[in-house]
């Protein structure tokens, strides 16, 4: 007994002809292709723009030596075009204390205006951010760093 013949949809035929016409490993390379238009960066410069955040409210954030270097904490931030933070709050569960808590929302008040020039294509007014507390010898800095290693030979 045959089956009765299934129709696509027009997308569906569409698409089967595209690969059809594509050239063998023509897949693959628009997976790894480089950002050539804007709508191809997206999901890059979505990471992107929240690791300048983070970078941002670490620079003006030292942790207290209370915060375990494994703690987590997620905030809710609240900015207006151009990046100035209008508001911020710890969402709980925060692995970080009272003290650490505060100390952190004040790095992110210091840290404002957050970087917002090219990245306006994913810029949110509200979003939500996760801060890791950095291991301890990131703490210190990178010259220092450097400085404690040449001591050390």
């Amino acid at each position: 007994m045959r089956r009765p013949f299934r129709r696509l949809p027009l997308a569906g035929l569409a698409l089967a002809a595209a690969l059809a016409a594509a050239p063998a490993g023509a897949a693959n390379t628009e997976i790894g292709r480089a950002c050539d238009s804007p709508e191809h960066c997206l999901p890059q410069n979505q990471l992107r723009y929240y690791e300048l955040l983070r970078q941002a409210i670490g620079q003006h954030w030292t942790p207290p030596s209370s915060a375990a270097a494994d703690s987590v904490c997620t905030l809710e931030l609240n900015q207006s075009p151009g990046g100035a933070v209008t508001s911020v709050r710890a969402i709980e569960p925060c692995g970080l204390d009272a003290a650490g808590r505060d100390t952190l929302l004040a790095a992110v008040r210091a840290a404002s205006p957050l970087p917002y020039q090219g990245y306006q294509q994913v810029f949110k007014p509200r979003l939500r951010l996760a801060v890791h507390v950095p291991e301890p010898d990131e703490r210190e800095g990178r010259v220092k760093r450097w400085w404690r290693q040449v001591r050390e030979r």
